[in-house]
């Protein structure tokens, strides 16, 4: 009778399995309990998640002692900085102005409307009590003028106690462009040159010398002043035109794209992300805290290390986000998958195709919910503060520090947030909790960890919702990860065209 041989350890199990039965040795040991049987060891030691927990903790909570919810506290020039938005801004209503009406409808719902005049007036009278530069204060007086505030302009004279020459001279030109009747033109003259000489070209060096000349009769230098105005107006709201046509152009083309293929029923799929179905909340956890925790440490001794200005900062983002995608790559290769099988990222087929087509649906949502939102905050009256998210670095930083943030927001930043926010920490919760609720919590983390303010933690909150459930519908990564590079490189964008340019 023929039949497959016993392997020696199966034959010693039997052997003491039938002397036990058979009463012949009751002195043997229990049997050890089979292999099939032992519950198999968790892949992350419990302890080294609970150290890596505690490690986080008290690095946020360090982060945040050292910085207070000021929002300024992350500037390095809060002074220049506010000097430049709200000139930009007051140089670009001034151009819109004369822009037809719908343009003027489209930017004063954007914009905020005029309450944006009042906001930037009260921004400068919260920098003015924190910062001593006496041009914040001169800034203020001038935002009120402007808008015909002239008690409070009269009011704030009386109340400004100069302490240096350079002050005494900016109150001296306020009084003299919002409150006296007429100048002399000598002294129109002179008081211009002075404005010139001290002051930053600008909306409000421009302004002040228009009214200045105004007052004087100099026509020469008031024409000169208000072209240079309408110059830099013109150049910011073509600016500001080809940024929305951009936006509408892909919002619209998004939201197409998601229509012809709901109503085709295209399947969305890309690829069958492995981990989307194994991966336990506990292991998510473990990888996502090791992750963190290597972001902070060597984020936080990187920016020690390398000097401001530096080309070494082109290691910083790729260096940071490497913990997430080694430990990534280090727990997929232990369950014996790819780390491309593991996330999705090679489509079926290898149609790179649907990610492009899913992606830019994905950009039309982001786009249109961010629209939605920031206009209702706006009729709620919850605008974000100036300072909020701005990046300084991007304005008056070097070009080659320009180039190097713009590769880190557009190539790194969503590589490594995507596998970490949406590949490991919402597989998680939703092997826990469900899709809904995966999404939504999973896209709350997102938008803390951003530490941005009411309004841009709901619009994040918005796009890592939508990543969260692109990444369920199609089983890759891809269109996350493209959607987010695309949405950065915007803002990045906007930001150089409308502030550094």
């Amino acid at each position: 009778m023929g039949g497959r041989s016993l392997h020696p350890a199966e034959r010693r199990y039997t052997v003491l399995y039938f002397r036990r039965m058979s009463g012949l040795d009751t002195d043997i040991a229990p049997l050890p309990p089979s292999p099939d049987t032992i519950p198999p060891r968790p892949f992350f030691r419990v302890w080294a998640t609970w150290l890596a927990t505690g490690l986080v903790a008290v690095l946020v909570a360090y982060v945040f002692g050292l910085s207070s919810s000021d929002p300024l506290d992350h500037l390095t020039s809060p002074e220049h900085s506010l000097e430049r938005l709200a000139g930009r801004d007051m140089e670009l209503r001034s151009a819109v102005a004369h822009a037809r009406p719908w343009e003027r409808r489209l930017y004063s719902l954007l914009s905020g409307g005029d309450d944006g005049v009042d906001d930037w007036v009260r921004w400068h009278e919260e920098l003015a009590q924190s910062s001593g530069a006496p041009d914040v204060e001169l800034d203020r007086l001038i935002l009120l003028g402007e808008a015909g505030r002239t008690a409070a302009v009269r009011e704030s004279l009386e109340e400004w106690e100069p302490d240096d020459e350079a002050a005494a001279r900016r109150k001296e030109w306020a009084a003299a462009a919002y409150l006296t009747p007429s100048l002399g033109r000598a002294e129109g003259r002179a008081l211009v040159t002075e404005v010139r000489d001290e002051l930053p070209a600008g909306w409000f060096a421009d302004v002040l010398v228009a009214r200045l000349a105004r007052r004087s009769g100099d026509t020469v230098a008031r024409q000169q002043a208000e072209a240079a105005i309408a110059s830099r107006g013109g150049a910011l709201l073509r600016r500001w035109r080809g940024l929305q046509a951009a936006g509408v152009l892909l919002a619209v083309a998004g939201l197409a794209t998601l229509a012809a293929m709901a109503l085709s029923r295209h399947d969305p799929r890309i690829a069958h992300a492995r981990l989307l179905d194994s991966l336990s909340l506990r292991d998510a956890y473990a990888l996502f805290i090791r992750g963190a925790l290597g972001f902070l440490v060597l984020g936080a001794g990187l920016g020690l290390l390398i000097p401001d200005e530096s080309a070494l900062d082109a290691i910083t983002a790729p260096v940071t986000v490497a913990p997430i995608l080694l430990c990534a790559l280090w727990y997929v290769k232990a369950q014996g998958l790819s780390f491309t099988d593991a996330f999705g990222l090679a489509p079926i087929g290898g149609r790179w195709a649907p990610i492009a087509w899913v992606a830019l649906g994905l950009i039309g949502l982001q786009l249109t919910g961010e629209t939605v939102i920031g206009a209702a905050l706006d009729a709620l009256h919850l605008t974000s503060h100036w300072a909020d998210g701005l990046q300084e670095n991007l304005i008056w930083g070097s070009w080659g520090f320009v180039v190097r943030e713009s590769v880190d927001s557009v190539i790194w930043a969503p590589l490594g947030e995507e596998v970490a926010f949406r590949g490991v920490l919402y597989a998680g919760l939703r092997s826990q909790f469900g899709l809904a609720p995966a999404a939504a919590i999973s896209a709350a983390l997102f938008a803390v960890a951003h530490g941005y303010g009411v309004q841009g933690f709901v619009a994040v909150f918005w796009s890592g919702a939508i990543w969260a459930l692109a990444y369920e519908k199609t089983g890759s990564l891809w269109p996350g990860i493209v959607a987010h590079g695309v949405g950065n490189l915007m803002a990045t964008a906007g930001v150089i065209a409308l502030l550094r340019m």
